[in-house]
């Protein structure tokens, strides 16, 4: 729907974003569950030991270092 009626007047909530409170909450399917979170974890925890292993950390080094160039390049557009 758009924010725009057909006659070309706004509607109250046209356009507007989906509360997120009560029963629409549970209906959007937007919750990150423990299931999830927990597989998150494990993915991200293997791919660091497997870094560690194999490469000596140089990926998670390299993925540092462009982290803090972002971080001092987000900085910089503040």
């Amino acid at each position: 729907m758009g924010l725009f009626l057909p006659h070309g007047r706004c509607g109250r909530g046209d356009g507007a974003a989906a509360s997120l409170t009560g029963a629409t909450r549970a209906l959007t399917g937007d919750d990150v569950t423990d299931r999830i979170a927990l597989s998150l974890g494990l993915i991200i925890v293997a791919a660091t030991v497997a870094d560690i292993a194999w490469n000596d950390g140089s990926a998670i080094l390299f993925l540092s270092m462009k982290f803090a160039d972002m971080v001092e390049w987000l900085a910089f557009w503040r």
